[in-house]
């Protein structure tokens, strides 16, 4: 893992994110590009002086102006933070740069997504006004349109290691490549990955546990590694199942794949309260795929 982005808004969760970022780097000897974008748009009244001098425009421009500077100064101050932090804990192989561009963030982080290419991007899901990506915030719609690996850090979340990650599947997407991609994204952690569908009621058990043996099958050596474990659940309340199989398995993260209309979408809704994965406190990694 080469390149990490970290997107930042400056909020309570920049910091944790900033840690998180740093750990995953410190184990690849990875570049993390901080990245801000700020607001850059002009308001335009009517008022002005008799002179034909606009007066509001001219003074959104110095606010403006006022904004940039201040964001470059914070986001100059955040990577000297960082870098001191890599320097006395003798983690050379890391490098901290940053970008910081005018515009609308969401448009903003993908494009610079699509211009640096980082292997992973690492944001937090909540912002100054504590929406989470479970609520239709910037992170959630980052997670779905960028076309990278996309781990959202939940607002209180302190980093406790990854060893323990739940891989979710309702089987409809390329489990297979999905899980080789896991296991290569961490591949210098040691990690155990819990792969896990939930049977609803309206799922089909016989047909569910083909498709969970041919997971098996295919990872045969994993498994017998201890790297890999396959679980089928019966389930009545999707939330509290979830946030059982979390405890129960001291779950770090939890993987899943981001664009498809399946039992995820369900996370997202305003049925799940406060047994969601986001109250669980439990970093979110959406993968993609190329179809």
């Amino acid at each position: 893992m080469k390149k990490i982005l970290v997107p930042i808004d400056f909020s309570e969760n920049t910091e944790k994110t900033c840690q998180y970022a740093l750990e995953i780097a410190k184990k690849f000897n990875s570049e993390i590009r901080l990245f801000h974008s700020y607001f850059d748009q002009i308001i335009v009244s009517d008022s002005s002086f008799p002179t034909g001098v606009d007066t509001d425009t001219m003074l959104n421009e110095q606010l403006l102006r006022d904004i940039e500077i201040r964001a470059r100064e914070d986001i100059q101050k955040l990577q000297s933070d960082l870098l001191d932090q890599l320097k006395k804990e003798n983690a050379h192989g890391v490098k901290v740069v940053y970008t910081l561009k005018g515009g609308d963030p969401e448009s903003e982080i993908i494009e610079e997504c699509e211009e640096y290419q980082p292997d992973l991007m690492i944001m937090g899901s909540s912002g100054r006004g504590k929406k989470s990506i479970l609520t239709g915030s910037v992170s959630k719609k980052v997670m779905n349109k960028a076309d990278i690996p996309v781990l959202a850090i939940p607002q209180d979340y302190e980093y406790k290691g990854i060893s323990n990650v739940l891989y979710m599947t309702d089987f409809g997407g390329p489990d297979h490549e999905l899980i080789n991609k896991l296991m290569k994204l961490l591949s210098d952690f040691d990690i155990r990955i819990h792969c896990l569908h939930l049977n609803i009621h309206d799922d089909k058990r016989a047909d569910n546990e083909v498709k969970m043996d041919a997971i098996k099958k295919h990872f045969t050596d994993e498994i017998s590694k201890g790297m890999l474990s396959c679980n089928l659940i019966d389930s009545k309340d999707i939330s509290d199942d979830i946030e059982n199989f979390v405890k129960e398995n001291n779950i770090h993260l939890i993987a899943f794949l981001s664009h498809k209309r399946n039992i995820f979408q369900r996370l997202f809704t305003s049925k799940i309260t406060k047994k969601d994965l986001f109250q669980a406190n439990i970093p979110l990694l959406a993968f993609h795929t190329k179809s």
